[in-house]
């Protein structure tokens, strides 16, 4: 379920690397736009379930805090669900805070978020083997991976301004 973007371009003025370029900086976009909240329509994601949970300590991606650890201290149980265990368990702070529901927990969803391929007339941008196996569940519920129609609109210029910088 990776997003491919075709491009009609002139082979003299654009390249692979061109693509590559452009793929890494709509990733960018990506990125700061999920960290804000917001899907791929521009639109706030659903919230995080609130039913009850139990997470096992071991093999969490996160490491769980708070909650109510269980008697063989195995697992926490969380009575708020999953919004609880990412809101107690995660360290949150600095300069960047992000929305509550932002996709992440380890940061491994969007660390392996990548262009996963680039050629003179496209570029993909998905999700590396180490994530796949969940990221792609995740965006089927809340889609990620994809461009906002204003993100489209800072495509087109970028690819714009970078061919008129080549015919200078």
């Amino acid at each position: 379920m990776s997003a491919r973007f075709e491009l009609n371009l002139p082979r003299e003025l654009w390249t692979a690397r061109d693509s590559l370029g452009l793929g890494q900086n709509m990733l960018a976009l990506i990125k700061m736009r999920t960290g804000k909240g917001l899907d791929a329509n521009d639109k706030p994601f659903k919230e995080y379930s609130t039913n009850p949970l139990s997470v096992a300590k071991r093999g969490a991606r996160l490491t769980p805090k708070g909650g109510q650890p269980s008697a063989s201290g195995k697992s926490v149980f969380y009575e708020g669900g999953y919004k609880q265990y990412k809101h107690e368990s995660r360290r949150r702070g600095g300069s960047g805070n992000s929305a509550e529901v932002d996709l992440v927990l380890s940061g491994q969803l969007m660390n392996n978020l990548v262009v996963t391929e680039a050629t003179q007339n496209h570029f993909k941008i998905g999700l590396t083997n180490q994530v796949e196996s969940y990221g792609y569940a995740v965006n089927e519920k809340r889609e990620y991976i994809g461009l906002t129609n204003d993100e489209v609109d800072i495509l087109v210029e970028s690819i714009r301004f970078d061919i008129l910088e080549k015919l200078k």
